[in-house]
């Protein structure tokens, strides 16, 4: 499989975006891409994308995703990504430009109103679905974006399967706890990914191919140790709120290194949060008949 070209976790975004929240969110993303770009590559090209498509990229962080249609369409196709963050789009579009893509243009704005020409010949999106208003309304919508015969690929996480190691690894149950009881006490929804199949359904489209993959690490430059570090570090606020840990004992500094040590010493693999992706061949007879409006 040929190495798609996305921005390096090494990029520093801190002078673009200067605000200390939106600089580490934008390392989350881009540890993010580094850890689940592989999975999402292998899951667009079994999805059917190929050269000289025109796609449709709901969007959730740098544009890693738009950067792997880039390739898989090549220079006869183009991509369009639509982000709802402005402060986002100026930083992926920096990021593309320095990869050198050219067949990538950014939107800014709502999925769930999106006013574009021209029909696309596929639709895909990481991560993104839980994060639509009204979802099954917003999908129906961004349906209609589609030319006849295109194709619908989404992945989406599956956080009810929890963060493990094997052998357990002490410091890698103490993230997956924190993180677990931070979503259970805030509410988040964690079976995204496994909802997929009736999202589809829901607005019409055919019963969905399903893959699913978990990224999965040893090596002690393996960039996940670091990816999980980000993640607590996002909902340390959380964390800190309902009482499950104090800064002082998560040590954020040291929990990576930590992790790392543990996993050579007892020669153990780290599995991360896996993912469901669906796929789907859109028909405009759906449409036509009334389906999209009359079954949910």
């Amino acid at each position: 499989m040929a190495k798609a070209a996305r921005p390096s976790s090494t990029s520093s975004p801190g002078s673009l975006l200067p605000a200390d929240r939106a600089r580490r969110e934008s390392i989350r993303l881009l540890l993010q891409a580094e850890v689940y770009d592989p999975l999402t590559y292998r899951f667009l090209v079994d999805a059917g994308l190929q050269s000289g498509m025109r796609v449709l990229d709901i969007g959730s962080g740098l544009g890693s995703v738009s950067h792997l249609v880039s390739e898989i369409v090549g220079p006869e196709g183009s991509v369009v990504r639509v982000e709802r963050s402005a402060e986002l789009v100026t930083l992926a579009e920096h990021l593309t430009r320095r990869a050198g893509i050219t067949n990538v243009r950014y939107v800014v704005g709502d999925a769930e109103s999106l006013a574009l020409s021209s029909p696309f010949d596929a639709m895909v999106g990481r991560f993104v679905l839980r994060e639509l208003n009204n979802l099954t309304e917003a999908f129906r919508s961004l349906l209609r974006l589609l030319a006849p015969g295109a194709i619908v690929a989404f992945q989406e996480k599956v956080i009810s399967v929890p963060v493990t190691s094997s052998p357990r690894l002490a410091s890698v149950e103490k993230v997956r706890s924190w993180m677990d009881q931070a979503r259970a006490r805030a509410g988040v929804e964690v079976s995204m990914g496994a909802k997929l199949p009736q999202v589809f359904v829901s607005a019409g489209l055919p019963p969905p191919e399903l893959r699913f993959e978990a990224p999965i690490g040893y090596a002690v430059d393996w960039v996940g140790y670091d990816y999980l570090v980000e993640m607590v570090r996002g909902m340390l606020p959380l964390i800190q709120l309902y009482g499950i840990a104090s800064e002082q004992e998560i040590g954020l500094d040291m929990l990576a290194d930590e992790m790392r040590s543990e996993a050579e010493a007892s020669r153990g693999v780290v599995i991360l949060t896996p993912c469901i992706g669906a796929w789907a061949v859109f028909s405009a007879d759906s449409q036509e008949t009334g389906y999209l409006h009359d079954h949910s």
